[in-house]
């Protein structure tokens, strides 16, 4: 079922007098249940803002930082998560949740603002974060496999959501060193910016071989990269679209590179092959915990 909520945009903004500024986050709140969730750009994606403000790097960073406690301490007095959360800006709306909204996206003095306000309907918080986030934070032209990943990466979450495995995952990572990073859709962490498995759905329904043997080759070489710094996950899924009329020379690139995934050790079945995903997501409790039990 739909649920409504409030949402506002995060914008950095070092320089009041031109009221310019970058959109680094998304905050909602579920008008119905009173509950707060937010998102930011990763700490370290300064590509954004170093353009816009050359000189605001290191402001970027401390403002990131200080607004990303902000919202940790108000969403966890707002959801119930930690009693006791110290929220000194708003000690007097925590239980006017409505007020307390309100208060977050007014504007006051400094480099934070929230300039664009409005609601939306979604089926979880969740959802409607990713939805903003990707209206909002990622929007730029995508090329066209990047484009239905973002579809696909919304069928991956309900498979996992439905097989009650979403709770062992984090979603959206970014795993390596600052130096270079690989975006999954999920991860199972094991440590910052680790993780021990990973899955992303892969787009190959392209236009010529040309596109698809590109994108292949793209992912192959980011993996060798990521494992020649030790952060590449033991196991990675690729949940694959194949060319969808079946063309020869599209559906021949398309098997190569297929053939080439699982050829280094990686899981690569269709997006629709569900049960494969869900044994490959599925995590196996400890030894010592079952012979507790």
């Amino acid at each position: 079922m739909k649920r409504t909520y409030d949402f506002a945009t995060i914008g950095f903004r070092p320089h009041t007098e031109t009221e310019e500024f970058v959109t680094i986050g998304v905050v909602a709140l579920d008008v119905q249940a009173r509950h707060f969730g937010f998102t930011l750009l990763d700490a370290r994606r300064t590509g954004r803002v170093h353009p816009m403000f050359p000189t605001a790097k290191a402001l970027y960073r401390e403002a990131r930082k200080l607004v990303e406690a902000e919202l940790t301490a108000i969403q966890k007095a707002v959801n119930g998560d930690g009693a006791g959360a110290d929220v000194p800006v708003f000690p007097a709306m925590r239980d006017d949740k409505g007020g307390l909204f309100a208060a977050i996206t007014t504007p006051r003095e400094g480099v934070i603002c929230y300039p664009v306000k409005g609601r939306r309907m979604a089926e979880s918080m969740d959802e409607v974060l990713e939805t903003l986030r990707l209206r909002f934070i990622d929007r730029h032209l995508l090329p066209p496999a990047q484009a239905a990943e973002q579809e696909m990466t919304k069928h991956l979450a309900k498979v996992l959501r439905q097989a009650r495995l979403i709770p062992a995952y984090k979603r959206n990572v970014t795993l390596g060193t600052e130096e270079f990073m690989v975006p999954f859709a999920f991860a199972h962490m094991t440590g910052d910016h680790r993780a021990d498995r990973a899955l992303r759905p892969l787009n190959f329904d392209l236009a010529t071989p040309t596109e698809i043997y590109n994108h292949g080759d793209e992912w192959i070489n980011r993996l060798k990269r990521l494992e020649r710094q030790g952060y590449r996950p033991d196991r990675i899924l690729f949940a694959l679209r194949a060319p969808a009329d079946g063309e020869t020379l599209r559906l021949k690139a398309f098997q190569e590179i297929r053939g080439e995934l699982t050829g280094q050790g990686y899981e690569a079945p269709a997006e629709d092959e569900v049960g494969r995903i869900v044994d490959f997501a599925r995590i196996d409790e400890p030894a010592d915990l079952k012979l507790a039990q």
